[in-house]
């Protein structure tokens, strides 16, 4: 992977990209009047560019780019504060001061709604196998400026971590986090997810396994909880309680952990 800045405002965006470059191990390269395709085929590598508002990652594969927004956590939160009710947060049991393991971090919408409910006495940590989306991720939750004062607090709290979940569950202690939360790439491919299409082409793709989800119920200290297209067979593979939604493409199950 390559890093350069947008074509404008080099002077002030070299820094932060210069900063990019330490934290990911990989070239900064000044741009010039390239474009991001001229990039892509000289050094045949993904090139991340830092710009003034955002960060984008573009595969050298093509497709669609990736860059941090909220996706539809600015929705959920809303809908939550009026009614109550977030099917992870009724999946999670989740409550004020409550600790959060987000093992599939992606865009940090569940860790955002996750971080709202639990508050400031809560704790919520994001776990992202890609270093390049973890940095983008965390670089956004921190910049961000649209959505009020208590959405941007809410997104300052979320710690992302750079880490394969398997290796990080491994390496903590019996009882870690009250919740231990899942969300992988479904076996079924969702063609109306438009928000996520820039993400799948860089994200990690690995499969629970049953040594998995037996360290995530050796690490909670409530529930461990997935969610996953409506006809996923990790459900009953793995033993989860199913909280079914009426015409939505996912759900979410759980497992009650038994003190």
């Amino acid at each position: 992977m390559i890093i350069t800045t947008a074509r404008k405002g080099v002077d002030v965006l070299e820094e932060k990209a210069q900063q990019f470059s330490l934290e990911l191990a990989s070239r900064y390269i000044r741009r010039n009047e390239a474009s991001v395709q001229d990039l892509l085929q000289l050094y045949k590598e993904d090139v991340l560019v830092v710009g003034k508002g955002k960060v984008v990652l573009y595969s050298q594969d093509g497709g669609e780019p990736f860059f941090y927004h909220p996706n539809s956590a600015m929705f959920r939160v809303k809908q939550f504060q009026k009614t109550n009710y977030d099917p992870l947060v009724a999946a999670a049991d989740l409550s004020k001061g409550m600790s959060f393991l987000d093992c599939t971090l992606g865009l940090a919408s569940d860790s955002l709604v996750a971080q709202v409910v639990v508050g400031e006495t809560g704790r919520v940590t994001g776990l992202e196998a890609n270093q390049a989306l973890a940095s983008i991720v965390r670089q956004g939750l921190r910049t961000w400026q649209d959505g009020g004062d208590f959405m941007l607090k809410a997104m300052r709290r979320i710690e992302v971590i750079h880490a394969h979940h398997k290796d990080y569950l491994q390496n903590l202690a019996d009882h870690s986090y009250d919740v231990v939360y899942f969300d992988p790439m479904f076996e079924q491919h969702l063609s109306t997810s438009t928000g996520i299409k820039g993400l799948k082409q860089f994200a990690c793709h690995d499969d629970l396994s049953n040594e998995i989800i037996d360290e995530a119920i050796r690490v909670s200290r409530s529930r461990v909880v997935l969610k996953d297209h409506y006809e996923s067979k990790r459900f009953n593979r793995y033993g989860f309680q199913v909280m079914k939604r009426q015409h939505s493409t996912f759900h979410y199950g759980f497992i009650t952990i038994s003190n």
